[in-house]
């Protein structure tokens, strides 16, 4: 009962009536959501997201996870990208601008970054991409050296290319059918990119890789960063039920530093980990 009511307190204070000022397509089926909410803008950092409610329109009472694609804390805005999947973001595709949208946030653990490094590397699969953009933009504004890998189904998939160019991001393409860029799964020239640096001066801790995706994309990138012996941050993708931690619905098996085995909430305690303590089955 004390956590629940905890949480609940979080929610409160948490909770925010943004407004929907521009909603457009960015890709087949793909849209970015750009919001009005200056103390949402000033709080969130890369790697969180936010809670939004579908007004319990047409039985859809559960909030819906989006992480944050851009925030211009100048402005007041905060901008997400989302992919019509089911009758959820179907119902969100069609909003007009003008919208009062309740939205929780931000919420859960983001991105570390970390002073000592001054390359990163950034690997996107499929909507993955989304939250990356932020953190793209952060690091730039830090000076450090960025190289972005973007992996997608087919080309009319990929977004978001020509923000990681504004902000300088050296870039890799690739998609499954060859329509754009390298042909196959991105994590290919990824691990090539690792094995050259592993070999190289680089190689002596000052590169941190950043990576979202769907979790067989994950559980490579983690493999690939055990081999190469490089320090990754890697954005789990989970179905969730509350955001803040009660219903325990998005839980995940972690090896703890001491080897031992604890579940822990994507919205809570991440959705944000280290490559190395998370535990993919399959």
């Amino acid at each position: 009962m004390k956590m629940q009511t905890e949480a609940l307190l979080e929610n409160d204070c948490l909770r925010k009536t943004a407004t929907l000022i521009h909603h457009q397509p960015v890709a087949d089926g793909i849209y970015k959501m750009t919001l009005y909410e200056p103390d949402l803008a000033i709080a969130a950092q890369p790697g969180q997201f936010a809670m939004f409610s579908l007004n319990g329109e047409a039985g859809l009472f559960l909030r819906r996870p989006f992480s944050f694609a851009d925030i211009d804390r100048d402005t007041g805005t905060v901008a997400i990208l989302y992919q019509v999947t089911g009758k959820g973001t179907k119902y969100m595709a069609e909003w007009e601008t003008g919208r009062l949208v309740d939205v929780l946030g931000p919420l859960g653990r983001g991105f570390t970054i970390e002073e000592h490094a001054g390359r990163a590397i950034l690997a996107g699969g499929g909507m993955g991409i989304a939250p990356l953009l932020f953190l793209a933009r952060e690091l730039s504004a830090l000076g450090k050296d960025l190289v972005v890998f973007a992996g997608a189904r087919s080309s009319n998939l990929l977004f978001g290319i020509s923000q990681f160019q504004a902000f300088g991001c050296r870039i890799q393409i690739a998609t499954e059918d060859g329509s754009d860029g390298a042909k196959g799964f991105v994590t290919l020239p990824l691990e090539d990119h690792l094995k050259e640096h592993a070999r190289g001066a680089r190689a002596e801790g000052n590169t941190m890789l950043y990576a979202c995706g769907p979790a067989p994309f994950l559980q490579a990138v983690a493999g690939l960063c055990e081999r190469y012996h490089q320090e990754a941050e890697i954005s789990l993708e989970e179905r969730m039920g509350c955001g803040f931690g009660v219903c325990m619905g998005c839980s995940v098996q972690i090896r703890s530093a001491d080897g031992t085995i604890r579940q822990k909430r994507v919205c809570h305690d991440g959705p944000v980990f280290t490559a190395g303590e998370v535990l993919f089955h399959g």
